[in-house]
């Protein structure tokens, strides 16, 4: 070969070196500008650091060839803040053998890398929601398996400034509403025959009387058992309410008293009532209207003396 042609060939040599290594200093010197780390730049272009750093080195071999080269290239490009068209064409100028420039034209190369971006960002989106979808659907499970239930109806947890009972309370359906249970008078023979009978306390957990919604008897206010307890206390419900009565000691089952259902309760010492809506009851205290006990939906419980009742009085 002729000197002049081996000078040549060396020159050309040195030239094309010189571009690949002015391409890896001008994206390493773009990037440090930034102030990213090449980790960092993995993050945002999902792009591994080991093919980023290749690229600075001026060794395209580590990436995939052809388009996929390009699109690498655009996108560090486009994350330190470099114009991608250019810096790709800057690429395809120093590694034309590993970028593919003689693939196809250069329109349909621009367009098929845009596009394969576009995908790449769409991919980005869909694994985004369908994180997002998969949290959401997760807290939404809790909700219903957890929280929701512990919120069903007032209760004792709900409510911070009321009693909480001392046995969990025990819902029962309410029975089938009599007419009335009519309290007899005192006969004078049957007395003297049961004297025996008159020693045993009145006064019991158990309701004396209970009246049906919509009977007649319910508008009339009843009196003293014959027992003459000092304290005769009658509950009546305007809806369903949850109620769990103590007597002197004596508890009576826990249940639901229907609206319009009336409860009638003689005392001899003191009466504990826990009512799970306080403000569909409403108390007579030896016939006379006594203060309400709370709120619509508040669980209370109230305590009465028969001797101080007056206190709670209207």
């Amino acid at each position: 070969m002729p000197r002049e042609e081996r000078v040549q060939t060396k020159l050309a040599m040195t030239m094309a070196e010189d571009r690949q290594a002015d391409f890896g200093t001008f994206l390493r010197q773009a990037r440090e500008q930034r102030g990213l780390t090449l980790q960092e730049l993995a993050v945002t272009t999902k792009i591994s650091a080991r093919v980023l750093e290749s690229l600075e080195r001026n060794d395209p071999s580590k990436l995939p060839g052809g388009i996929f080269s390009r699109s690498f290239v655009r996108a560090y490009a486009r994350e330190v803040g470099l114009d991608p068209d250019a810096t790709v064409a800057r690429f395809v100028a120093a590694f034309p053998d590993e970028s593919g420039a003689d693939e196809m034209p250069s329109t349909t190369r621009a367009v098929e890398a845009e596009s394969f971006e576009q995908r790449r960002r769409i991919v980005r989106v869909a694994a985004r929601l369908l994180g997002v979808g998969l949290i959401v659907a997760f807290l939404v499970f809790i909700y219903y398996t957890r929280v929701r239930p512990g919120s069903a109806g007032p209760g004792p947890a709900q409510a911070p400034a009321a009693t909480v009972p001392s046995t969990p309370p025990t819902v029962v359906p309410p029975p089938a509403q009599p007419a009335a249970a009519v309290v007899p008078a005192a006969d004078p023979s049957a007395e003297a025959a049961g004297s025996g009978a008159s020693q045993m306390p009145a006064a019991s957990a158990a309701p004396t009387s209970v009246s049906a919604p919509g009977d007649a008897a319910a508008d009339a206010v009843p009196g003293p058992p014959a027992a003459a307890a000092p304290l005769v206390v009658v509950l009546s419900f305007s809806e369903p309410c949850w109620v769990s009565v103590s007597v002197d000691g004596t508890r009576a089952p826990s249940r639901t008293a229907a609206a319009g259902e009336r409860l009638e309760f003689a005392v001899q010492r003191s009466i504990t009532m826990t009512v799970g809506n306080a403000g569909a009851v409403s108390v007579l205290l030896n016939g006379k209207a006594g203060r309400p006990l709370g709120a619509a939906g508040q669980v209370v419980t109230t305590t009465v003396a028969a001797s101080s009742y007056e206190n709670l009085l209207r």
